[in-house]
């Protein structure tokens, strides 16, 4: 049953758990130091011998706990004087009883409204609702989350989603208006929950993303990392005194074994983030679910999007796969969530079905043709490149001279690597840039081993810009810049260099409505 507390027009604050959520990370970071100091005095400890409480690193635990009391009690005092409610057109928040403020929030300026479950709100039954607004000034946070129990949580997320639709004079929502004390959980499988769902990713999608996903990047730092632990542990076994050493080195462990775990989980994250990956079009929006260790439920609005992107990992290019994801107002604008996921990786046919059933709007820009770079455009690079060789070799001449001889060599090696690393990316973006303009979309391609498309509506782009430089412009080549509505991350994207009058036939088509 929904709380009797949660209701239209009466205040309610977040669950307490949000304390726990809150101060997460001290607590973390408590844990490490108390298993550190506990190990570095092993030997005190097993002896009986107290000493070490008046030892320094004892001192520091002691601080860091002071430090996490007194978290504890400013989060406590935060979360008692914040209150929420709903009334008829906005959502107000107030802070604070001395210093007191109020955000109000319209409901007209909401753009999404989605629900999030961490292990954490899994061990209490709670549920995190995060709203977003149509604000260029906060696209790169969400604007409000609020915990609450998942009954209370679902009930929120449907009211605030009538009254979004009443303000936007579609009253197509039905059954939530005659919430009359019904179960949360069955009003919301009548009215959110759609019945069947367009796509649905089983194990071996899911193994088959995982596995394309795979960052080259993250493997080489993992088995380095891994390496790099053995010879040290080989190092302090060959001590004479082992529980000394040890004891010594716990500190420098535990930081391998975080790195160890870090790139680990880096690369294997995206094999169970996207357990149980569900999509469904309904009316004018997107209803997407999936999550193992963080369940999350999007309701996106179609004309809140306002590009497609399709990205290609190297392995990816390797085993000619796709997967798409949509930029948009309100979704995927924390850290945690920069990649908003629309279809997983699969093939181009495949993802042509995929975004038919979700995204028609963008599904024909998949076989857009895209313009390769013109030949010319190695005359257009030509004069950033040599500055920055020559740069480059000023630094090593001067590097050299003031080192000594014994480094010269590995200075003019490095810097030699500096250069291959430039012309190596020069040869890369030749191969994967270009430019595709047609009455529907714009479509921008780049990237460098991994490829990435973007596919714009003329109407989506808030403004364009085109330079040339001089040899730009006596080889008659132009390259821009487009800005959309989105976060930071996803506001601005580069057109690489183009021959003929694309950026008029871009400008007329912006307009054109």
């Amino acid at each position: 049953m929904k709380s009797t507390e949660i209701r239209e027009g009466v205040r309610f604050r977040n669950h307490i758990s949000i304390i726990l959520e809150q101060t997460g990370a001290v607590i973390a970071a408590i844990i490490v130091i108390v298993i550190t100091q506990l190990v570095q005095s092993a030997d005190e400890i097993a002896d009986m011998d107290f000493s070490f409480i008046t030892g320094r690193g004892f001192l520091i635990l002691l601080g860091v706990m002071a430090l996490l009391a007194l978290t504890l009690i400013v989060q406590a005092l935060v979360w008692a004087r914040t209150y929420i409610s709903i009334d008829e057109s906005a959502i107000v928040i107030e802070k604070g009883r001395v210093n007191k403020k109020k955000n109000t929030i319209g409901i007209r300026n909401i753009s999404n409204i989605n629900l999030e479950q961490n292990l954490i709100e899994m061990l209490f039954g709670t549920c995190k609702v995060k709203l977003d607004t149509n604000s260029r000034s906060t696209a790169d946070s969400t604007d409000v989350k609020i915990v609450l129990k998942k009954s209370d949580a679902l009930w929120f997320q449907q009211e605030v989603t009538r009254k979004m639709e009443e303000a936007a004079g579609d009253g197509s929502m039905t059954g939530i208006s005659g919430y009359n004390g019904e179960s949360t959980d069955s009003v919301y499988l009548a009215v959110r929950e759609p019945e069947d769902y367009d796509v649905h990713a089983g194990i071996a999608d899911i193994l088959q993303h995982g596995f394309f996903s795979i960052s080259i990047l993250s493997v080489s730092l993992f088995l380095l990392a891994i390496a790099g632990t053995i010879i040290s542990v080989a190092e302090v076994l060959g001590q004479t005194d082992l529980m000394a050493s040890l004891a010594g080195a716990a500190a420098g462990i535990l930081v391998a074994v975080f790195i160890i775990l870090s790139t680990l989980w880096d690369t294997v994250k995206d094999f169970v983030r996207y357990y149980g990956f569900r999509a469904k079009r309904l009316g004018d929006k997107i209803y997407i679910k999936y999550g193992f260790f963080k369940r999350v439920e999007y309701t996106i609005p179609v004309d809140k999007i306002q590009a497609l992107k399709v990205r290609q990992s190297f392995l990816a290019r390797i085993g000619r796969r796709y997967m798409a994801e949509i930029v948009n107002v309100g979704m995927g604008d924390d850290q945690e969530e920069q990649h908003s996921f629309l279809v997983l990786y699969c093939t181009q046919e495949q993802l042509r079905e995929k975004l038919s059933l979700l995204l028609p709007e963008f599904a024909t820009s998949v076989e857009q043709p895209v313009d390769r770079l013109p030949a010319s455009v190695w005359a257009a690079w030509s004069v950033p490149a040599a500055v920055y060789i020559l740069f480059v070799a000023a630094g090593a001449f001067i590097c050299s001279a003031l080192a000594g001889s014994e480094y010269r060599l590995y200075i003019w090696l490095a810097a030699a690597a500096l250069i291959l690393f430039l012309l190596t990316g020069m040869i890369l973006k030749y191969r994967t840039a270009g430019v595709g303009a047609d009455d529907r979309y714009l479509k921008i391609a780049g990237g460098y081993f991994a490829k990435q498309y973007l596919s714009v509506r003329y109407r989506n782009i808030q403004y364009a810009e085109f330079t040339q430089n001089f040899i730009a412009r006596v080889c008659g080549l132009k390259k821009g810049e487009i800005h959309l509505l989105a976060s930071s991350a996803n506001t601005s994207h580069g057109l690489p260099y183009f021959r003929g009058d694309k950026d008029e036939f871009i400008k007329r088509k912006m307009l054109d409505f």
